[in-house]
């Protein structure tokens, strides 16, 4: 007889690196690690970069070993497409939030293209009040939720290769590229103050997080119908497939044993030298020449030389 813990049991699979989630809109990215957890049977689960609940999209997630590579995978660009909603400010940015401002709404197109395109490249502003930024160890949220006063700090951000996709009378929407930890609620803010009616972000889809796109991501439910059957698709990246812009060297036999030990053999070093291009890399990856499992990451410090960033043990 199968009992109850055994029936609602989800079957699990072994599995080391990166899986891409399409997650939905209305959840929170604490809820998908959640659900990933039990999907595949282990604690060790985690994320490169939230998503607010109202967004959707692409969710670079961490499995197992693959938590060792979250400062790595978390230094990408990001792409969006996003939904405005012209004629109404709010306190949060997005039409989540307490309205503070709504003005009548006359738009052309001819004016919105040209102060989105006016709004590329690199500027320092605000960020949000309600962001997860901290300030003297307080999340600015926190700060907002309570009222109270707060000196809320400046950061430069990034936004290119932006696209019109079409609009309505109060309403447009673009796909944008940004740097990592660039606002697109304060873009969307900065737009709206440009053409004088005010603006908040009414949706908000990740399609880009460097070097993966939307297209290689599957939903939840997905992910727990391959789990089940044990078939591993295009959304699981093993850890060798990682980080694939980095430089790989491989070794063998006494080298491999000497680094799963925490040591760089001569032998590496030589390989390390011989490779490793300061004004161009800023570390480089070690896997097994036999298996081609992820081993280790190497770096370069001044003054220490070749140093171990992180040791993958499976």
């Amino acid at each position: 007889m199968t009992n109850n813990s055994e029936k609602n049991r989800t079957a699990s699979v072994a599995f080391d690196g990166l899986l891409l989630v399409d997650k939905p809109s209305g959840i929170s990215s604490h809820d998908v690690v959640s659900r990933l957890r039990r999907i595949m049977g282990t604690r060790s689960v985690g994320h490169s970069g939230t998503l607010d609940p109202m967004a959707s999209g692409l969710m670079a997630c961490l499995i197992n070993e693959g938590t060792k590579l979250s400062q790595y995978i978390l230094e990408g660009d990001k792409g969006y497409r996003v939904r405005i909603q012209f004629g109404v400010r709010t306190d949060t940015l997005d039409t989540t939030g307490e309205i503070l401002e709504q003005k009548p709404v006359t738009l052309d197109q001819d004016s919105l293209l040209r102060e989105a395109m006016n709004l590329a490249g690199e500027m320092e502003v605000e960020v949000p009040i309600y962001s997860a930024i901290k300030v003297q160890g307080k999340k600015l949220y926190e700060y907002a939720r309570q009222d109270k006063d707060v000196v809320i700090p400046k950061k430069v951000m990034s936004f290119w290769d932006i696209k019109f996709l079409g609009m309505g009378s109060d309403w447009a929407e673009f796909d944008l590229r940004c740097s990592k930890g660039s606002y697109i609620r304060t873009w969307v803010d900065l737009l709206g103050q440009a053409l004088g009616c005010g603006a908040a972000m009414s949706a908000l889809r990740r399609t880009y997080s460097a070097p993966y796109y939307l297209e290689q991501a599957q939903t939840l439910e997905e992910i727990e119908d391959c789990v089940k059957k044990g078939t591993l698709g295009a959304p699981f990246v093993r850890m060798d497939m990682a980080l694939p812009t980095v430089k790989r060297i491989r070794v063998k036999g006494q080298d491999q044993v000497l680094l799963g030990n925490g040591q760089i053999s001569h032998d590496l070093r030589s390989q390390l030298i011989s490779v490793f291009k300061p004004e161009e890399d800023q570390y480089v990856q070690v896997l097994a020449l036999e298996g081609g499992q992820l081993l280790a990451i190497v770096g370069l410090e001044p003054g220490r030389g070749f140093v171990l960033r992180r040791v993958f043990k499976y």
